[in-house]
């Protein structure tokens, strides 16, 4: 990408290999700033490990799908379905990145690999934006300016954790995080501590964070009901976002709404004496 330039990817399904996107050369150019540049994937399918089998396994668990060489750009992916990002830059001589994530989904194919990261390095040099997303593996950056009615599976850690804010996000405990604000697990953990008394706080604690984990029908990429909450999970991530629907990819589904109004219409109108369930349907 040359400086003041702009890339969309649009549609694409991509596989087989990952997307490199490099910068011009910082040798011939020195370090560039970011000067209204852009790189947007929209409604674009990286595929997680580049290819899956016949059972939805990734074939490359271990290879990131979108790689940023240099890249003194706005990054923005809005709507789409990625493999592990990973971020080349200069940490000494460049300010980070600005990277902002919208209704998609980030998959390291496994809890212990990196969802956001750089390679050889603590944190991807870029600043954070999330909204409702979910994310499979750690995510490590410079710094998170706003997560939100977010799900992370797996630990988020940011090297400056002074600025920014995260809030109607699910986050693992002993995680390094800007400040939160109506997060679970904080929340579950601060509830135990206002209601439990203190010698059985430890175990409460122990069996909340592990019932308010997020539980998804399915964590395949290429199975139907991939990245969905499953039915048992929890109340407090399906209705945890700002607006009470749940946190995550599908937050503008708004399933608990849908939900509720139709168990309403279905109270006024069934005959006495009757019995309506629902069922759902992946």
């Amino acid at each position: 990408m040359d400086r003041g330039s702009r890339f969309v990817l649009d549609g694409l399904l991509i596989t087989g290999r990952p997307l490199q996107i490099t910068g011009p050369d910082r040798e011939q150019f020195g370090p560039a700033p970011i000067c209204g540049s852009e790189v947007i994937l929209r409604h674009c399918t990286l595929v997680p490990g580049w290819e899956i089998d016949s059972h939805c396994a990734p074939k490359r668990p271990a290879e990131p799908s979108l790689e940023f060489y240099n890249v003194r750009a706005r990054a923005r992916i809005e709507h789409s379905i990625i493999g592990s990002l990973q971020i080349h830059e200069d940490e000494v001589t460049t300010d980070p990145i600005p990277l902002i994530v919208t209704d998609s989904i980030i998959d390291a194919t496994a809890p212990k690999k990196e969802a956001i990261g750089a390679p050889g390095y603590p944190g991807a040099h870029a600043v954070l934006i999330i909204k409702r997303s979910t994310v499979f593996g750690s995510v490590d950056v410079n710094a998170c300016e706003l997560a939100e009615n977010s799900i992370f599976n797996n630990c988020v850690n940011v090297a400056r954790g002074q600025i920014g804010c995260m809030r109607f996000c699910y986050v693992p405990p002993n995680c390094h995080t800007p400040r939160r604000y109506r997060c679970q697990s904080d929340l579950v953990v601060q509830s135990v501590k206002e209601n439990v008394p203190p010698l059985n706080q430890p175990a409460t604690i122990e069996g909340e964070l592990l019932r308010i984990q997020p539980q998804f029908t399915s964590v395949r990429y290429g199975e139907p009901a991939y990245a969905q909450l499953d039915e048992n999970c929890a109340d407090e991530i399906k209705r945890g976002a700002d607006d009470e629907s749940e946190m995550g990819v599908f937050h503008d589904l708004f399933q608990p709404q849908r939900e509720a109004n139709l168990r309403t219409r279905l109270a006024e109108y069934t005959p006495a004496g009757m019995e309506v369930g629902l069922f759902f349907a992946t």
